[in-house]
């Protein structure tokens, strides 16, 4: 649980990428963190006389070491950059970043593994649902304490970034992932009564204070796909259909602030180009070009790789802000095409899974926002993201493995209509 939750930043980084932040409290902790994971996951598995899985589960175990062996492959050939002078610290934290997944990945994969099946799905959903209250809490609580840190500019913020909650405590798009996460977590498995609305409207208030557009907008369709088309409840679906209307009613007189909102206060054309996302693609389809098998290597190289074909000076973007563009540069198109599967793979089974029950249905809600956000964003190919990272690997390996699960679908769903009192992890109660 706290290597899936993370560590929160209070390092004010510098937005425009144009000085390095290498050797800092928050970089140290993280080297703490995954070191002091690694050696309990060394000592109480892999020196284990058991196998990492103790009960063969399938989750595509193949696509997942073959990405990984070509990030290796890419980052140990890594060309020289241009604009950067060749250092050893830049492999060794592509690699360290490369190890950040392994070790989320294994651990997630020999819990579920040492999980009775019919409880192995109840489980992963209730690890996704308490890491995202967590960092929920945590942002409320540091919010009057540091408000600078938590509400204010990300860590990778472009031109003209503006305040959002998140900060660089937490990048805001992330935090609306979260914040989306626990909205459908206190909707389907809270105790009906006045905690659990008003745990929904902190979710929704978070999601909005954010500002982060592309999953806003991927909560909204997952929301809308929940009601209409999941969901079995004719009151839920009027009842969205009706808050559409109300909604776009409203957005007819408050049209110019609801624009000042999207754009961010920013002008038209920033908003045209998605925030430079359009110019930092073309810079980074360049790039993919002059090396498009093997890449340029994860994380360190690819972003150099952008640098060298930027043209602008007051910012420098951290990665292509995009997941797949992003897969292309780390490890060229066989990446790009195991990544492509990965999510493909993932997004389709979830929702032929929806109806099997309210774990599924959870599951699938997820990945449909995973799915929109990798079209501006990213998670797998750029490192290993604070709270949104586990939750991705928990949602891939809950996706897959549950999907080969013998188990009836009368037990699923009537184990999965009772995860409070009967959690897989006992003694908590939402």
């Amino acid at each position: 649980m706290a290597y899936i939750v993370g560590l929160p930043n209070f390092v004010h980084f510098d937005q425009t990428g144009r000085t390095a932040n290498s050797i800092n409290i928050s970089s140290i902790s993280l080297v703490v963190h995954a070191v002091i994971t690694g050696y309990v996951l060394v000592m109480m598995l892999l020196l284990d006389r058991r196998s990492i899985e103790v009960r063969k589960i399938r989750y595509d175990g193949g696509v997942w070491i073959g990405l990984l062996l070509v990030f290796i492959l890419a980052t140990v050939f890594e060309p020289t950059s241009r604009s950067v002078a060749p250092t050893t610290m830049a492999l060794v934290l592509s690699l360290f970043r490369l190890s950040q997944w392994v070790i989320a990945f294994i651990l997630i994969v020999a819990l579920y593994s040492r999980t009775p099946t019919s409880r192995a799905t109840g489980l992963v959903v209730e690890l996704i649902g308490r890491s995202s209250w967590i960092w929920l809490a945590m942002v409320w609580i540091f919010l009057p304490i540091v408000p600078a840190q938590v509400y204010g500019g990300s860590d990778d913020g472009g031109p003209g970034e503006i305040r959002r909650l998140g900060g660089q405590l937490i990048h805001p798009a992330h935090l609306a992932v979260l914040g989306s996460i626990a909205f459908f977590y206190a909707l389907l498995f809270f105790r009906r009564g006045p905690r659990k609305w008003m745990a929904c409207l902190i979710a929704l208030v978070t999601i909005f204070l954010t500002g982060a557009r592309t999953q806003q907008a991927g909560f909204l369709l997952a929301l809308f796909l929940f009601a209409i088309v999941l969901s079995r409840k004719p009151a839920m679906r009027w009842g969205i259909v009706g808050g559409t209307v109300l909604a776009l009613m409203l957005a007819v007189p408050f049209g110019g602030r609801l624009m000042q909102y999207v754009s961010r206060g920013q002008s038209t054309q920033t908003l045209t180009s998605l925030d430079d996302r359009t110019r930092v693609w073309e810079a980074s389809v360049e790039a993919i070009r002059e090396r498009p098998i093997l890449g340029y290597g994860y994380s360190v190289g690819a972003r150099n790789a952008i640098r060298d074909h930027w043209t602008s000076s007051h910012w420098i973007p951290p990665h292509a802000h995009n997941e797949f563009i992003q897969a292309a540069l780390d490890g060229g198109v066989v990446a790009l095409i195991l990544v492509l599967w990965i999510y493909g793979r993932v997004l389709w089974t979830s929702i032929g899974e929806a109806g099997r029950g309210p774990y599924q249905l959870f599951l699938a809600v997820i990945s449909v926002q995973f799915g929109l956000g990798a079209l501006t964003g990213g998670e797998l190919c750029y490192g290993f993201n604070k709270g949104t990272g586990g939750v991705l690997i928990l949602c891939c390996v809950g996706v897959l493995a549950g999907a080969t699960q013998k188990v009836t679908k009368h037990g699923m769903v009537r184990r999965a209509t009772r995860p409070v009192l009967n959690s897989p992890l006992q003694g908590y109660s939402a």
